[in-house]
């Protein structure tokens, strides 16, 4: 039973200095001033809010089913708004995070039992809250029970790594326990292209998938690991039969739902050695095909020396295109000579003026190795110059407002 000067009064004449602390945390966030404006007219004021959602917290009610509506409003507005889901997650995180920090900052020592039963009662609460909010930002793109818009959500809630039960239901989905992760792009691709590869990948049941042929994630139930496998490869290709063109793709498979977003970064990172390497084929690479690639990218004193190694070829002529040609062409030095138009005996001239102005012998394996690791480790620089020019023209001018949709640094 609650006495005079307990702790439900101390909280309650604390409420505007826990609603300025909520203020101060959303305060910059890029989802806190649209959702305000568009929030206001179910909600109240902030001040309101804290005052309704405390008093139910000290009470120990149930939410009632008109604030989860409200929640549910919520969601949807944030959906139309294009607001990121996982954005929206962090300005939630955020707030909880500085209620929390500020109610345990005001309690006395000896309160300590009883907050911890008011903390309990808060995040259940919160729980339904943010259940209902997604579920309004699950639904608010529906067009139907299997709408490509819902699962393309469910997709990216997945890779993001945030709570995707809710839109799982809302989607008609049910989740497997791991997703194999494939990355892939391919610059040859056309508009036709991508209505094939969209319906296909619509055809394969539990299968999800997020943006386009430059530059798609799917996800494939691994319940069997080698299942997802062979319909990765399959998918691949496909694609790079209905394309004719160049299809670089990078496969990953982490345990369970939580290791969706670390096999996203490890098949990005995959995909970026595979754009780079002169031999790469039409099918999804793994990183432990591709170890001694991956760690020079993460050495730049290393790839400066392989860049030295190059240095003397500029001396010629197309004698860097002829070791990619070759590469490309697995060694095969008639297939190579036909590629680049020349004669055979053309080519063995090409490849012994590599060896006098190199010195190293593109006919042994060591040194076409060493050549493959330069050309690999030279296009992988200018990869990371054209990714740095096309970041540059992205940036909005000095002094624009933030875009609410940018992808937040922590989800």
């Amino acid at each position: 039973m609650t006495v005079p000067g307990g702790l439900p009064n101390i909280l309650t004449a604390q409420r505007p200095r826990l609603d300025a602390a909520i203020g101060e945390a959303l305060h910059g966030h890029p989802a806190y001033l649209p959702l305000r404006r568009a929030a206001g007219p179910m909600f109240g004021g902030r001040g309101e809010t804290t005052a309704r959602l405390l008093a139910l917290v000290l009470a120990g009610d149930p939410m009632p089913a008109g604030d989860l509506a409200r929640f549910r409003d919520l969601g949807m507005l944030a959906a139309r708004q294009a607001i990121p889901l996982p954005v929206l997650s962090e300005a939630w995180d955020l707030a909880l995070a500085a209620a929390a920090r500020t109610c345990w900052a005001i309690v006395p020592a000896g309160r300590f039992a009883e907050m911890a039963e008011f903390t309990a009662r808060a995040a259940r609460l919160a729980d339904r809250a943010r259940e209902a909010c997604i579920r309004g930002y699950a639904e608010a793109p529906c067009e139907g029970t299997r709408s490509r818009p819902l699962r393309r959500l469910l997709a990216e809630t997945l890779i993001d790594g945030a709570p995707a039960g809710v839109i799982a239901d809302a989607a008609d989905v049910r989740l497997a326990p791991a997703y194999l992760v494939l990355r892939c792009e391919a610059p040859a691709a056309a508009a036709s292209h991508w209505e094939r590869a969209s319906e296909l990948l619509e055809t394969w049941d539990g299968v999800l998938y997020s943006g386009d042929l430059a530059g798609l994630a799917v996800l494939f139930p691994a319940g069997d690991p080698l299942r997802a496998e062979d319909l990765a490869g399959e998918f691949t290709a496909r694609l790079a039969s209905w394309t004719h063109g160049p299809v670089h793709a990078a496969a990953s498979l982490h345990s369970g739902l939580t290791g969706i977003p670390a096999a996203v970064r490890e098949a990005a990172q995959v995909l970026t050695v595979v754009k780079a390497i002169p031999d790469a084929e039409d099918r999804p690479y793994r990183a432990d095909e591709l170890l001694v690639e991956l760690a020079i990218l993460g050495q730049p004193a290393i790839r400066r020396r392989l860049a030295a190694v190059l240095s003397p070829l500029d001396a010629g002529t197309d004698l860097r295109r002829t070791l990619e040609v070759l590469l490309a062409c697995n060694l095969d030095r008639e297939r190579a000579a036909r590629e680049l138009w020349i004669h055979r005996r053309t080519l063995h001239y090409r490849l012994d003026r590599i060896k006098d102005l190199s010195g190293i012998d593109p006919s042994s394996a060591r040194g076409i190795q060493l050549f493959r690791a330069a050309l690999t480790s030279a296009r992988l620089t200018r990869l990371e110059r054209e990714g740095h020019r096309a970041e540059e023209a992205s940036l909005p001018p000095p002094g624009a407002p933030p875009d609410v949709r940018r992808a937040p640094a922590h989800v």
